[in-house]
This record gives structure tokens, C-alpha cells and sequence, in this order.
């Protein structure tokens, strides 16, 4: 989730939590605001009630507002005002009222003075004001809210903007990284801070770029010079001991150049130096590496069954999908047993190469550096690592089962 939208979920967390609690707060406020206004205009009403029966004892009664009765003999009483129900002879039903009750001696008689006034209008009264309150309180949340994401998406923009630069950064980039700048102290140091790692990192990629391209070529060269100078040696006649001697140090040479050549790969595809994207049909790339493959597939005595149920297109660098094709098959001469069948299973969403093996490795080594499923062989140990890695850098995955005779590889579409 956004941090924007994580922000106003936030708020909108906390406007519901809030609201309803000070909705009930304001209501309950109201209501005994009114309940006093009322209690203090029932005095005042018994007042002039007072002063009415003073200069006109026959002051008629206005059920059920007001109800004065002369009372025969003196009585004691105090003011009291509660809350009562009474029938309203207009509404023909009983209504709440909150009465005054008193007693009064005027002009040397006693009356009973009741003073009353509707609660229900009050309740109504305090309701409408509680409820005009909240959809007043509620607006101005939704437009705070809407004001909050608009400042706060405006605010943000330098650093989604620089987060978008960063997601599209390459190391391998010719041009430094270009980030926008920002009113916020706190962005603006994170920007700086950024410039300044990158810069770092692309100089600290260039100087490894360089250094591990000029060791391959330093050393590439006098490995082809030794080489030649070998091939040169061992066209002459020896001994069968000298002859033995020269041969091995021909095949270690041969093996160094070759683990040279795997080692420089490697770091290209680490360094992601391999970006030519196109999409590659992997069926017709199978098949004409086969052809390539079949003088070493003979001399092995394997043969090759494919079953092909889909076309496998994917969008990958066409140079690290003829390095996989060939890393592969390469990996069945070597590893597959003599006088076996491999097969290829491929379809529009993955393909399997299956092959007998007398190969012993663990699992959970296959795919390390210099893991060899036999010490004696003169490979690199580098074949199912460049592998994985041209599987990783081209979006795609690998699976390997194995049992106990037999090899078992898939490379899905992510």
C-alpha cells in the first residue's frame, strides 16, 4: 500500500473512531443545556403565573402547560421539578414534560402551581442540532481528508519521482543519476545522499567492468601463446613420458582459457551487461543447436527424443539464449551416461531436459561454483551456474529433480 493512502487510512481510522464518541458528547451536551434553559424558563413562567394570580385570582389553566388550583386549606410543599408523563388532550396520547410543581400563598390563599414544558420538543430540538452538527463535522472531515491527500501527494512528488529514477537506475549507465529537488530538509538530504551513492557505485562498477575485462584479456592472452606454443610442441616426436607430460599441460591450459572465458561471463552477467532484449523462439534455437551437437551426441553413443507440445517464446537477450541452449546440451554430453536417451520435453510454458546419469552430486550443490559431479572431470564446475544466472537475469526459473539414475531439468516462464 501506498504511503499516501496508508496516511489517510489512518486518519479516516481515527475520524471514525472519534466521530461517534463526539457525536455522543455533543448530543449528551445539548440535552443538558436545554434541560437547563428549560428549567430556567419554568421559573420564570412560575413567576409570572405569580404575579397573574395576583392581580386576577381567577387566572384560567392551560392543560397541560399550566395547571393552577386554589387550594381550601394551607399546604406545605417545596418547588420540584422532575420529569412527568401527562395527557395531551390535543395529541390524545400521554407526553413527557418536564413540571415545576409549587406552592403559593397569594393574597392570603394557597394555590398549587404546575409548570410544564414538552421534553420531546427538546429531544427533537437537540437531535436536529446533533445531527446538522455531525453532517457539519462529517464534511469537514471528507474535506480535510481530500485536502490532506491532495497536499500530501503534492508534497511527495519529489520523492516518488526520484523513486521512480531509481527504480530504472543502471549501474551500467553512461549518465550520473539526475533527481529532483525538494523543499523538504528531509528529502533533499536523502537526494544528496542518493547522488552521492550512486556516483559512488557507478565509479566503483566501471573500475570493476574495466579491471575484470583487462585480467581476462591479460591473462587470455598468454594462455593462447602457451597453447599454441604446445600445439607446436606435441606435433614433434617424444618420448611417450614426455609426450604424456606435455599432453596434460596442453589440457590444463586448454581448461584455464576455457575457465577464463566462464569466469568473464559470469561477471558480465552479474554486472547485467546483457540487456539486447528481443523474443527468442526456443524451439528453433533447440533445433539448431542439435545439429551442431550431433558429432558429440555420436561419439557418445545419446540420442535425442523431442517432444514437442507448444512453442517456448520468450523475451530474453538472444546471445544469453544461445549460451543457455549450449550450456545445456553441453551439460548432457558431459554428464549423461553412455549409450543413453535424453529427452527433450518442450511446450509454451516451460521445457525439460531428462537424461540417464551416473553423475553424483547433492542438490543443494548443484548450482554452486566448482561443484563437479565427478572430481576426475576436466569441466570447470561452472556450467549449471552460468546457467542459473542466465535463468535469473532473463526472468525465467529453474527446477531440477533428482532420482536415482536420472536428471530431470525445467526452466519455466516466470
Amino acid at each position: 500500500m501506498k504511503l499516501i493512502r496508508q496516511t489517510n487510512r489512518n486518519f479516516a481510522i481515527i475520524i471514525l473512531i472519534v466521530l461517534p464518541q463526539a457525536s455522543l458528547l455533543l448530543f449528551v451536551s445539548l440535552d443538558h443545556f436545554l434541560s437547563d434553559e428549560v428549567d430556567e424558563k419554568l421559573k420564570v413562567d412560575e413567576l409570572r403565573i405569580t404575579e397573574q394570580l395576583r392581580s386576577n385570582p381567577n387566572f384560567i389553566s392551560m392543560a397541560p402547560i399550566i395547571e393552577v388550583k386554589q387550594l381550601s386549606k394551607k399546604s406545605a410543599g417545596k418547588s420540584e421539578i422532575k420529569n412527568v408523563f401527562v395527557y395531551d388532550p390535543i395529541e390524545k396520547e400521554k407526553e413527557l414534560f418536564r413540571q415545576l410543581s409549587s406552592i403559593k400563598r397569594i393574597n392570603g390563599n394557597w394555590y398549587s402551581i404546575k409548570v410544564r414544558h414538552s421534553i420531546i420538543e427538546n429531544k427533537d430540538f437537540a437531535l436536529a442540532i446533533g445531527l446538522t452538527m455531525i453532517a457539519i463535522l462529517l464534511l469537514t472531515f471528507a474535506f480535510l481528508l481530500l485536502l490532506n491527500y491532495r497536499f500530501s501527494k503534492k508534497l511527495w512528488r519529489p520523492f516518488y519521482h526520484n523513486l521512480d529514477v531509481l527504480k530504472h537506475f543502471s549501474f551500467s549507465g553512461k549518465h550520473e543519476i539526475q533527481l529532483k529537488d525538494s523543499k523538504i530538509t528531509e528529502f533533499q538530504d536523502l537526494k544528496y545522499s542518493l547522488e552521492k551513492l550512486t556516483n559512488k557505485l557507478q565509479s566503483d562498477f566501471r573500475s570493476l567492468k574495466e579491471f575484470t575485462e583487462n585480467a581476462s584479456h591479460e591473462i587470455q592472452t598468454p594462455l593462447s601463446i602457451i597453447s599454441l606454443n604446445l600445439e607446436e610442441v606435441l606435433q614433434d616426436e617424444h618420448t611417450e613420458e614426455n609426450y604424456k607430460k606435455l599432453y596434460h599441460c596442453y589440457q590444463s591450459i586448454q581448461r584455464l582459457s576455457k575457465l577464463n572465458d566462464r569466469l568473464l561471463l559470469l561477471a558480465k552477467l552479474d554486472n547485467d551487461q546483457f540487456n539486447g532484449l528481443s523474443e527468442v523462439n526456443f524451439n528453433r534455437l533447440f533445433e539448431a543447436k542439435l545439429e551442431e551437437f550431433i558429432p558429440l551426441l555420436n561419439e557418445r553413443e545419446i540420442s535425442m527424443n523431442i517432444h514437442d507440445t507448444g512453442t517456448f517464446i520468450h523475451e530474453c537477450d538472444p546471445i544469453l539464449a544461445n549460451m543457455l541452449v549450449v550450456n545445456l546440451l553441453s551439460n548432457v554430453v558431459k554428464h549423461a551416461s553412455t549409450n543413453s536417451v535424453c529427452t527433450l520435453d518442450i511446450g509454451s510454458g516451460a521445457f525439460s531436459l531428462i537424461n540417464e546419469t551416473s553423475s553424483h552430486i547433492k542438490q543443494e550443490a548443484l548450482f554452486e561454483r566448482f561443484k563437479k559431479g565427478n572430481a576426475a572431470q576436466s569441466s570447470t564446475g561452472l556450467g549449471l551456474s552460468i546457467v542459473k544466472r542466465i535463468v535469473e537475469v532473463s526472468s525465467l526459473t529453474i527446477q531440477v529433480e533428482l532420482a536415482e539414475n536420472e536428471f530431470k531439468l525445467t526452466i519455466n516462464k516466470a
